[in-house]
């Protein structure tokens, strides 16, 4: 019998797990191995009928650069940072909404102690991402990154990172949602950042680019924030040298003009003028909340009033 959750059969053609109606999964060629941490043991063989309960181990028996794949069913707390470090190995929640994903999380947002930071941590490379939520967040006062990008080459597909677990997280000035120190990556259809706690008090960034980062994609994302701080930012390269070029296609980022004690931003992105790379969105993205997308440094929008002989420029957000 195909492994179920939640009433959905979850196998498909020759065994191969389904991950909904965006289609069947990428030809994984190594092994597979689920986590469950409810029904699961670490002391399991890993298999559909018999998953481990941590990532941890999942990640243990995993080989760097097998193309193995591991199934998270349900919502997994670790206690430490998730080293993401084998190259190839690819996490796959199984529930298509990512709004209700499965799950990556701080076990309890009220906790005054035992703030981790990142929530995950990846070094490895072209690993693929897919239905995965994560949430960070403590009522703590120390610096808590919800998922860091360090490896490269990888991807994120329908994927959420929620930073504001809690009021006193939120308002610290090391917050984010993602940090990157990687290039050449994808996030497609991903819910980054969270409108459901306010921002207040200390600045701090949804995004935040850090040392040789750049040449990445983000394809139809959504940026939400609800701050009552004007220099809050939705992504900041402001003291990074960034690398190539990184595309804001079809995203919205919006900070929330309806929620009690909303300021606007200064500005949506602060990057610095001689940040060695260039931030382009494209003509359908669009920003709320923010009094201008970009008061300096290399950031453009697409869609300039074509002449006789020029279509579509991208203009300086300045």
């Amino acid at each position: 019998m195909p492994y179920t959750t939640g009433g959905r059969n979850i196998s498909g053609q020759l065994g191969m797990p389904l991950y909904g109606i965006q289609g069947v999964l990428p030809p994984f060629t190594g092994n597979s191995f689920w986590v469950d941490p409810v029904n699961g043991s670490d002391g399991n063989t890993g298999g559909p009928q018999d998953p481990y309960a941590t990532l941890t181990q999942a990640l243990t028996v995993a080989v760097s650069g097998n193309n193995d794949v591991i199934y998270l069913n349900g919502t997994y707390n670790p206690t430490a940072t998730v080293a993401w470090n084998k190259n190839n190995t690819h996490l796959v929640g199984l529930d298509v909404d990512v709004w209700s994903a499965a799950t990556i999380s701080v076990a309890n947002t009220a906790a005054t102690s035992g703030a981790f930071s990142p929530l995950v941590n990846v070094t490895g490379t072209n690993c693929i991402f897919m239905n995965i939520t994560a949430v960070s967040g403590i009522a703590q006062a120390a610096t808590q990154v919800c998922w860091a990008e360090a490896g490269g080459q990888n991807a994120y597909i329908n994927c959420s990172f929620n930073q504001v677990g809690n009021a006193t997280a939120a308002a610290q000035a090391g917050n984010r949602a993602l940090t990157l120190a990687s290039t050449n990556n994808l996030f497609r259809d991903c819910v980054i950042g969270s409108d459901a706690v306010v921002r207040a008090t200390n600045a701090n960034s949804t995004v935040t680019f850090l040392a040789t980062s750049g040449s990445s994609k983000f394809i139809n994302c959504f940026f939400p924030m609800w701050s009552s701080v004007a220099g809050n930012t939705h992504v900041n390269a402001a003291a990074t040298t960034m690398t190539g070029t990184t595309v804001f296609d079809n995203c919205q980022f919006a900070n929330n003009t309806q929620g009690a004690g909303f300021t606007s931003l200064t500005v949506a992105f602060s990057v610095s003028s001689t940040a060695g790379g260039i931030c382009l969105l494209g003509a359908t993205s669009v920003s709320v909340g923010a009094t201008i997308i970009a008061s300096a440094g290399p950031v453009y929008v697409a869609g300039a009033t074509p002449t006789a002989t020029t279509s579509n420029l991208a203009v300086a957000a300045t």
